[in-house]
């Protein structure tokens, strides 16, 4: 076999057969102030994990319309609670509703700039 022909088969790296090596989640994970009515504070995550993030889009994408996306990040994201104060305790508008929402999302997913660009994957 001349140099020419080894050159033109390059060779494949294989794939290891190892299994892969995970770890489980600290039980405290951090949380950040996302809202507050009336001095109580509710949270999000400082971090959505990896399997949160895919387990919300797959909730996500049986849900019939934005306000129902939104219904479960918040319940997934933030506790029950923290969506029955929503809906029932405050006097929230509906640009509040949005920006809690988006802020949701960012943190799952990431800028909606980066999103856009994932959807065809």
């Amino acid at each position: 076999m001349s140099a020419r022909t080894a050159a033109a088969k390059p060779k494949t790296a294989k794939a290891s057969t190892a299994p892969v090596q995970l770890k489980r989640r600290s039980a405290a994970a951090a949380r950040e102030p996302l809202f507050s009515i009336d001095d109580v504070e509710y949270t999000m995550p400082a971090v959505v994990e990896l399997g949160d993030s895919i387990a919300l889009a797959r909730l996500l994408r049986v849900q019939p319309d934005e306000d129902s996306k939104g219904v479960e990040l918040v319940r997934h994201l933030c506790g029950q609670q923290a969506l029955n104060a929503l809906l029932g305790d405050s006097t929230m508008t509906r640009a509040e509703w949005r920006r809690i929402v988006e802020l949701l999302k960012e943190r799952a997913f990431g800028p909606e700039e980066q999103r856009e660009g994932d959807e065809g994957n």
